[in-house]
Order: C-alpha cells, then sequence, then structure tokens
C-alpha cells in the first residue's frame, strides 16, 4: 500500500512537471514566433513534410526549406503547429506545396510558414 502511494505521488509530481514545461515551452514558441512575424523577411519555400499527432503529441509539424537571398544552399527549418489538426485542416499545407516563409534575416533557421500565424493586434 505504502509503495502504491509513493507510486502515484511520484507520478503526480511528474505529470505536473512535464504539463508546466509543456506550457512553458508553448509561450516561448508562441512569443518567437510574434518575433519572426513582427521583425522578419519573407521569401518562398517549400513543403518539405507534414508529421500529424501521434500517441500522445498533440502538434502537427511541417517540415520545409527556403534559400533565403544571399544564402549558400537551403534552410530546412520545422513548423510546429499547436492548434488541433482539425481546426487548421483547411489551411495546413501538404508536402510539395509553395508556400510563404517568414524568417528573421539574422538568424534564418527561427522560420515560420507566414500564413499559420496571425500578426500580432
Amino acid at each position: 500500500m505504502i509503495g502504491t502511494g509513493i507510486l502515484l505521488m511520484a507520478l503526480a509530481v511528474g505529470l505536473t512537471a512535464w504539463l508546466a514545461h509543456t506550457h512553458v515551452a508553448s509561450r516561448r514558441q508562441m512569443e518567437r514566433e510574434i518575433e519572426i512575424v513582427t521583425r522578419g523577411q519573407c521569401c518562398q519555400g517549400r513543403v518539405l513534410a507534414v508529421q500529424r499527432p501521434f500517441l500522445l503529441e498533440s502538434v502537427t509539424r511541417l517540415y520545409f526549406e527556403f534559400a533565403p537571398p544571399g544564402a549558400a544552399r537551403p534552410v530546412q527549418c520545422c513548423h510546429t503547429e499547436r492548434r488541433p489538426a482539425d481546426r487548421i485542416a483547411s489551411i495546413l499545407p501538404s508536402a510539395g506545396m509553395l508556400v510563404t516563409v517568414t524568417y528573421l534575416p539574422e538568424s534564418p533557421q527561427d522560420a515560420i510558414i507566414g500564413k499559420l500565424v496571425s500578426p500580432p493586434h
């Protein structure tokens, strides 16, 4: 009995820590996306692959590449979309589609697929 109680307590603490970490990471990503939308430059890119949520994940990942002006080679990035897949199905690009990419000129690996992020009001 005592062992089960300790196990349940450890599980509850672990779950709470994971939820807190997820919330903080989500908040940081949102702030970074707003910075990219606000200060970024745009160019055309191509979606390489779309990874839909799997098992316990709740995010859709869009892998894409683009070539910022002056870059020696294309930059490959991942856009993480936290909204539920059924809410974004109509705007979600598929692999091979051309998209507008917004990126920070001083850090091109910090990039997003522009139509999936709303500018701040």
